[in-house]
């Protein structure tokens, strides 16, 4: 379980090129017509009745007279309260996953723009913030900071106490607003004052990439924190991996330990850089969807639904079929020259969706650890509908890899445990979860200098987390047409 607790929730960037614009509709509930289909309702009535189509357990949901769509305030109260009829088997809510929500990320989700500070926190004790880490090109980034200081004064509180109330209004305040004074320790004990600004700045998920040579034992170590468009980040990658080639190496060390999902195209174009080649043409994954899917079968509000503006001709309920069917299985296509013995991925519970499915496709079929701790566990994804200002996230269907695996609702358990360690940089040897899979990688511990000592401090259990419950988790299927 990690010990640690995060606190400010960043938008992930995750690229959604397929956001459609479903109907033109005023932001109120009234009745209005659909446009062309002959249906009349509420975009709270829209979000029930397409819901009962296409969300995966739509199998669970009520019906109309007994749900009451429209005595909801509105759709994102409605989701809310729609998800919470899917149980596990101890009772508990299944869906932590869907929702829906009043337009604002999709500019962000759309154009890979975050507008933020660019930087996160974490408790490495119950009274001591460490950076998490920052996006480069960011406001934190260009101020240079760093992940591994120590957060000491914001805006002159200098006291923080986790599941502390006033310490969470703080930070929330701090986070959300359009400035804020932030003071830190380094790791050589000086301290830095910085004024930072909440701006919008291009959202770069590649946190840190590195080589290592340990007597001719090479690793390549590559820090990504989100599964943002292939388009936004295809050459950067390509460029990390083609060095990776070139310098010769068998391993590589993937650390996925705060990235919370996003477009499963980027997921399978890193799948089909580090896949044996001779495993092209085999399955890599494949998507279920719900009885009505399968079989095309939909109500009146769904049927005719066009998938404006990127597919005006195009309905979504065909949309949809050609998921369930044309597309159901992603078969690997190996790229590049690379060929490796073993990958490892680095996780945590903050470790969902798109990194989750990444590392399940590639377990059956090539050599691999997970370590850290376990993950979140979400094998569901989205094709994300959008009814005016809100856009909905309703789990539509579960991934499962070649060897039928894919029910880890729970979390993908980790094969070697290590805690995290908010002081440490990247790419420092003594951080747990990197000297752990560099050790299982057959270098020998003493040549990585001496282990971290973890402070007796540090929290025994996992308090509740802010970026779980904000940080937007999301594995997006591109629309193919």
């Amino acid at each position: 379980m990690q010990p640690n607790n995060f606190y400010h929730s960043l938008l992930t960037g995750l690229v959604l090129i397929f956001l459609m614009t479903a109907c033109n509709k005023k932001d109120s509930n009234a009745p209005r017509n659909r446009g062309g289909d002959g249906v009349t309702g509420s975009v709270n009535d829209s979000v029930f009745f397409i819901a009962k189509d296409i969300y995966l357990w739509n199998d669970v949901l009520p019906d109309s007279a007994t749900f009451k769509p429209n005595q909801y305030a509105n759709p994102i109260v409605l989701f809310n309260a729609l998800r919470t009829y899917k149980k596990d088997a101890s009772g508990n809510n299944l869906d932590r996953y869907s929702f829906v929500d009043n337009g604002g990320t999709s500019r962000a989700l759309q154009e890979g723009i975050a507008g933020d500070m660019g930087f996160e926190v974490g408790y490495q004790t119950d009274s001591t913030l460490f950076v998490v880490y920052v996006y480069p090109g960011s406001p934190a980034g260009k101020a240079g900071i760093k992940r591994g200081w120590q957060l000491i004064d914001v805006n002159g509180v200098t006291r923080f106490r986790v599941n502390d109330g006033t310490t969470d209004n703080m930070l929330n305040t701090a986070f959300g607003s359009a400035s804020a004074s932030w003071g830190f320790r380094k790791p050589d004990n000086t301290t830095q004052q910085f004024n930072l600004s909440r701006v919008d700045y291009k959202l770069n998920p590649i946190l840190y990439s590195h080589l290592y040579d340990f007597n001719g034992n090479k690793i390549g170590y590559f820090v990504f924190n989100n599964f943002v468009a292939l388009s936004d980040v295809k050459a950067q990658i390509d460029s990390i991996f083609d060095a990776y080639t070139k310098a010769g190496i068998k391993q590589v060390v993937i650390d996925l330990r705060y990235n919370g999902g996003g477009l499963i195209e980027t997921a399978e174009y890193l799948a089909n850089i580090l896949v044996p080649a001779a495993k092209s043409n085999t399955t890599m994954y494949s998507q279920y969807f719900n009885n009505n899917v399968n079989t095309n079968n939909y109500g009146p509000y769904f049927k005719y639904m066009k998938a404006v503006p990127y597919y005006p001709s195009v309905n979504w309920s065909d949309i949809f079929y050609s998921e369930a069917t044309t597309y159901k299985t992603a078969k690997f296509q190996k790229s590049g020259a690379l060929a490796l013995n073993k990958v490892t991925f680095l996780g945590t519970r903050n470790t969902v969706s798109a990194s989750e499915l990444l590392y399940n496709v590639l377990k059956p079929v090539m050599t691999t650890k997970l370590v850290g701790s376990n993950t979140y566990g979400k094998p569901v994804g989205f094709i994300n509908i959008s009814f005016g200002k809100y856009d909905m996230y309703a789990v539509n269907f579960q991934t499962k890899n070649s060897a039928n695996e894919g029910d880890y609702f729970s979390g993908l358990p980790a094969d070697i445990k290590a805690e995290d360690d908010f002081s440490l940089d990247w790419g420092a040897l003594s951080d747990p979860l990197l000297r752990a899979a560099l050790i299982d990688m057959g270098v020998d511990a003493g040549s990585l200098g001496r282990a971290a000592k973890l402070n007796g401090n540090r929290l025994a259990v996992t308090p509740a987390n802010r970026l779980e419950s904000t940080k937007f988790k999301g594995m997006i299927q591109t629309i193919r047409q």
